[in-house]
């Protein structure tokens, strides 16, 4: 049975002698594994279109086991990415994290086209070789995605108490996954600390789409804060 898919390449994995097997996010069917026979030949013309972080139109052909790619076509290769190096490092991190989360076959559009945009909106930034916006978009996707999933912070009322949050000494804690009040802070396990900036980010990105934050400002105190939070929290839903 042959199939049709639009599609971004996670990662490739050789086997055999020539050929591969893709992993590849599908807006039909959420993320596959397909085999690309004698793709790693010298004369292979597929191998081009199937690189990491490609958008692309792919024909595949299925009986049993896994599909076989039959033809593929490239929407867009997101040559300003690949064309810098904190840019693709960054993209590559925000990659993994997805594919670690998302199981196969289980397809979900809104975060194909979280991912789209995520690209999209790093394409741009890269033109402009600026690298805390590489950061700022990138970890504004790992909190949307979060969100997708259905484990967004909790950023407006204490996680533990529900009372609104106020500027002081707050914290969060990724078991009640949210911002944690000053007084409540006996009943945590883990406290990380949470100035006011990074709270006011943290509403930022759930409010605004990917492509809003490249005219967002932080320092990187507060970028360094919210990557400590997100890994923290990956660490507690993975």
């Amino acid at each position: 049975m042959d199939y049709k898919y639009t599609g971004i390449i996670l990662n490739k994995k050789d086997v055999g002698e020539t050929d591969r097997i893709y992993t590849i996010y599908t807006l039909e069917s959420g993320k596959i594994r397909v085999l690309a026979k004698s793709v790693r030949k010298a004369n292979a013309k597929l191998a081009g279109f199937l690189e990491n972080f490609n958008l692309t139109e792919i024909f595949t052909a299925k009986s049993q086991g896994i599909g076989k790619i039959t033809g593929s076509l490239v929407i867009n290769n997101f040559s300003e990415v690949k064309n810098n190096f904190e840019a693709i490092r960054d993209v590559f991190n925000s990659i993994e994290l997805l594919n670690k989360m998302i199981k196969e076959e289980s397809g979900d559009q809104k975060i194909f086209k979280l991912l789209q945009e995520y690209l999209e909106t790093m394409n741009e930034v890269a033109k402009k070789n600026n690298q805390d916006k590489n950061e700022i978009v990138s970890l504004g996707f790992a909190f949307k995605f979060f969100e997708e999933l259905g484990y967004k912070i909790e950023v407006g009322s204490c996680a533990f108490c529900q009372e609104k949050i106020k500027e002081g000494n707050n914290f969060f804690d990724p078991e009640q996954g949210g911002i944690v009040c000053e007084k409540c802070l006996s009943n945590l396990k883990t406290r990380i600390r949470a100035n006011a900036n990074t709270i006011k980010i943290l509403r930022i990105f759930f409010r605004n789409r990917l492509g809003s934050l490249i005219k967002l400002k932080a320092n990187k105190k507060d970028l360094d804060n919210l990557e400590i939070i997100k890994r923290e929290f990956f660490k507690w839903i993975e």
